[in-house]
């Protein structure tokens, strides 16, 4: 009978201890605090909803719309591609549960913190005519690792995730994709057969092609001596018992496949403000690039006139769009014959 009274009172002091212990992980203020902090601004219910999204800042603005299952840049009346991960992460980064302590619960802290309606930068998210997220973002704070929050029309500030500060800064062009061939689809090296490669004047001109230096022994060309112009030197390469030729001479495979990659990746750094293929605004017959692919098609990059910076604007086959190609771009795209030599 002892042994069973001290069994029950030791139990009775176990499950006592139990309930303190759940008691203390429970009302922790270590704990209390993390799950207070615990928060996402945009419901990740409504993400598939979202259609507009329009972000305003010191910067400036950026209208990010979707159609047909696709993001776009909208400026003055025109819509550009958009870089559909970037929208997609951002998305995430809003709808996804992470650390947010409060910071003030009160209207007199939000001039302190930059959450001023009419200053603090803002995000909206919008799904068809209803507003998903109305989030405004203030300053950063005292260690520069996190930027102030607010809904509007709430009176609670929260901090946290200075990349969302950092999205809502970014100029339109880095919303922009500007990669001249889609990333995905049947546009691979090893897809592409033969590459014709007309340079474009500046590149053929009396230094030789592509800043090669000319001979100066050599005879002078009728063109030279009439003032004609002098015809556009072209490059073509064709895939030739498993390597490769440039001009009908074997060239280095890994150089020719190395540069052909360097096509197909290649990006501009902005698109030519109101300036679309076939517009008839500008003309693009400076330089050429044809990728003829094995399934008998063909992909073609057209350069017009040379710009401040050596920059060059381009059309893509296919493509509404004119792409603003920096100088260093260029140079990588038309390149002298003498790079592919082995």
């Amino acid at each position: 009978m002892v042994y069973k009274t001290k069994v029950t009172i030791l139990s009775v002091i176990i499950a006592g201890l139990a309930v303190v212990y759940a008691g203390s992980l429970v009302f922790d203020p270590d704990r209390v605090s993390a799950r207070d902090a615990a928060y996402a601004w945009l419901e990740a219910k409504s993400v598939p909803y979202v259609d507009g999204i329009e972000l305003k800042s010191a910067n400036g603005a950026v209208t990010l719309v979707q159609k047909n299952a696709a993001w776009f840049v909208s400026v003055d009346g025109q819509d550009y591609p958009a870089k559909e991960r970037r929208v997609e992460d951002f998305l995430n980064l809003l709808s996804k549960k992470d650390s947010y302590p409060v910071r003030g619960a009160e209207a007199a802290s939000h001039e302190r913190l930059g959450l001023l309606e009419d200053e603090a930068a803002r995000i909206t998210a919008r799904g068809g005519v209803a507003t998903l997220l109305d989030l405004l973002v203030g300053n950063t704070d005292a260690s520069g690792n996190e930027a102030y929050l607010r809904k509007a029309g709430k009176n609670e500030a929260r901090s946290g995730a200075l990349s969302i500060l950092n999205y809502v800064s970014d100029a339109k062009t880095a919303w922009y994709n500007l990669r001249l061939f889609p990333e995905t689809g049947k546009l691979t090296v090893d897809g592409v057969q033969r590459v014709i490669v007309t340079l474009p004047p500046a590149d053929n001109g009396e230094g030789g092609v592509s800043g090669e230096p000319a001979d100066a022994s050599a005879d002078v060309s009728p063109a030279a001596e009439t003032g004609s112009p002098a015809a556009p030197v072209t490059l073509t390469f064709v895939r030739a018992n498993g390597g490769w030729t440039v001009n009908g001479q074997d060239a280095d495979a890994s150089k020719v496949e190395s540069y052909i990659r360097a096509i197909l990746d290649a990006e501009g750094d902005d698109f030519a403000a109101g300036a679309f293929a076939g517009g008839g605004s500008a003309s693009f017959n400076e330089g050429r690039i044809v990728l003829e692919l094995g399934d008998g098609t063909s992909r073609v990059i057209s350069v017009g006139a040379k710009l401040d910076s050596n920059k060059r604007n381009a059309s893509i086959s296919g493509s509404p769009y004119v792409y603003s190609l920096a100088g260093w771009v260029v140079e990588r795209l038309f390149r002298a014959e003498s790079e592919f030599k082995k």
